[in-house]
């Protein structure tokens, strides 16, 4: 067969079959698992009679109710965006440019709500400041709802999602050019002048991107809505609601569209920030040793930050560990493994379920992501640029709708996957897809054309070129791809919701399940036992690879 691929290590004629033969699969797959769900869910939701009908969305748009609610998503995501962000950039400035100590230790207790299921802060924060908290009643003796709506749902989704946005931005304030800052100091800028009118105004778009990052979480996030959000509801509880307690299934899909109106927006207002991130890195060869501020104060007030912060994420685990080891949390703290126990028995097939299904989504994820990667960066393949786009897709799509999606497309001939593991592992493997193919993109575009030259101009095929040259050099990303896709997966809620059965069960929906039938222990167990599992994977499977597997990059 012969291949359309042009350019340097491109695929030559009547050599590479087998890659050739591949990009038509790898392309159908994404487009089964990818276009086909959200052509499904929006069919769902204007066809009415055999016949294309807005009156569904128009009747929804049109109810007042329903506005509010699309009001009450829009405003909990923009102000958990603007805090967020803030707070972000505040965190990754003191990370990255005042002289403190500890930065491993303040920078791995940021990180921690990054592996752990974003129910888990609505959890802590319901032990602590419930209707019968420990510090609410207990402490204060108050037994009130303060918790439970708008301000409950902003302090959870900072506390899970910030972190995302603080990563994006440490990396970002490290990749600036350090002379410019040096210079703004040289002629006497004080370290709040330099922030002000150098630092912060190279870092627009990457603020900007942070903070649509910030806003997309929280349109996707289901848990906390569930379990905190009392009388305020959101699109997504509203959509699980409208499915799973009314089950009225037009009306669902019409939300989800709804909802992914402003989550499409948001993704290629995105696209085009990070389009122009890369001001953000100007200077080239300039130094990027930043010079560090020592004055007592900028150093007391980071501290200050970086101490509350931590101390506040670190009270939330504490809390969870506290609910798994007491009989009950709050009023009698005698010390017991009992929910440890009971968790490990009645979720026993759960955990076990999460972990395979996770790991068979990874190993997906990551062959998929690496072809992918390969015909968009290193062939000229017809349609690799709709391959991109439609690859990417994902990133804009929040977990409930891509749940919804799957829980409709795939419940019918020819596509009959409902009850079945496949339809849990392919929808795992979409939500990470992204992730694995831009980072093999960019992985593959840092690696020069003249391996691929000289591999092909010694007799060998692109697909050997591929095996042989390209795929060790792209472990690192292989292995960072597969870590990345197991811990959203077993750590996610929205995106399994609607395609759970008994058949297979997973974690996330069996801790909402105990929550909901007010077993706090032994859903803070599972939780824990969560956590735990997932930084044995982070960091076992690295050490299992050896210390050397990052520098073959």
């Amino acid at each position: 067969m012969t291949s359309v691929a042009a350019g340097p290590g491109d695929a030559r004629p009547g050599r590479g079959w087998v890659l050739t033969c591949a990009y038509p699969v790898v392309a159908l797959l994404i487009a089964v698992f990818v276009a086909y769900p959200l052509a499904t869910l929006l069919a769902r939701a204007i066809i009415v009679d055999d016949r294309v009908s807005w009156q569904t969305l128009a009747r929804l748009l049109a109810d007042a109710h329903i506005r509010q609610i699309v009001w009450s998503t829009l405003s909990l995501g923009a102000t958990v965006a603007v805090l967020g962000t803030t707070l972000a950039t505040l965190y990754a400035y003191a990370m990255t440019r005042v002289a403190l100590p500890w930065k491993r230790a303040w920078h791995f207790i940021a990180l921690l709500p990054t592996i752990s299921p974003p129910i888990l802060m609505a959890l802590s924060l319901i032990l602590l400041y419930g209707r019968r908290g420990l510090i609410t009643h207990e402490v204060l003796g108050l037994q009130t709802s303060a918790l439970y709506g708008f301000r409950g749902l902003v302090v959870a989704q900072l506390l899970s999602y910030f972190p995302f946005a603080y990563l994006l931005l440490l990396n970002l304030f490290r990749g600036l050019d350090a002379s410019l800052e040096e210079a703004a100091s040289t002629m006497g800028a004080h370290p709040g002048k330099v922030l002000s009118t150098v630092t912060l105004p190279l870092l627009i778009p990457g603020l900007g991107g942070a903070a649509l990052l910030l806003f997309g979480y929280s349109l996707a996030d289901l848990g906390n809505p569930l379990l905190l959000g009392g009388d305020f509801q959101v699109l997504s509880s509203q959509i699980y609601q409208t499915i799973i307690g009314m089950y009225d299934v037009p009306k669902g899909a019409a939300l989800a569209v709804i909802l992914l109106m402003p989550a499409l927006l948001l993704f290629f207002a995105h696209k085009q920030l990070a389009a122009k991130t890369g001001f953000a890195s100007v200077g080239g060869r300039g130094t990027l040793h930043h010079p560090q501020v020592s004055h007592p104060m900028v150093k007391a007030v980071a501290l200050l930050l970086l101490g509350a912060v931590s101390m506040v994420i670190v009270l939330q685990y504490a809390t969870v560990l506290a609910g798994a080891t007491t009989k009950l949390f709050g009023i009698d703290n005698t010390f017991t493994l009992r929910y440890f126990t009971a968790a490990v028995t009645d979720s026993r097939d759960a955990l076990v379920d999460t972990i395979g299904l996770a790991l068979a989504a990874s190993a997906i994820t990551a062959a998929i992501g690496v072809l992918a990667a390969y015909y968009i960066a290193r062939t000229g393949f017809v349609g690799r640029n709709v391959l991109d786009f439609v690859s990417n897709l994902p990133l804009a799509i929040p977990g409930t709708v891509v749940g919804l999606a799957f829980a409709l497309a795939f419940n019918h001939r020819p596509l009959l996957l409902t009850g079945t593991a496949l339809i849990i592992v392919m929808a795992f493997a979409m939500r990470s897809l992204p992730y694995s193919v831009r980072s093999g993109v960019v992985t593959m575009n840092q690696l020069h054309r003249s391996l691929d030259e000289a591999s092909t101009n010694m007799g060998a095929t692109s697909g050997q070129t591929l095996v042989r040259v390209l795929l060790p050099l792209l472990r690192p990303a292989l292995v960072a791809s597969m870590i990345f896709t197991f811990t959203r997966s077993v750590t996610t809620l929205s995106a399994v919701i609607f395609v759970v059965s008994p058949h297979w069960s997973l974690v996330t929906p069996a801790i909402l399940s105990q929550m909901d039938r007010g077993d706090v222990g032994e859903a803070a167990a599972l939780s824990i036992i969560l956590v735990v599992l997932v930084l044995a994977v982070i960091h076992g499977v690295p050490r299992l690879l050896g210390r050397d597997w990052r520098a073959q990059a």
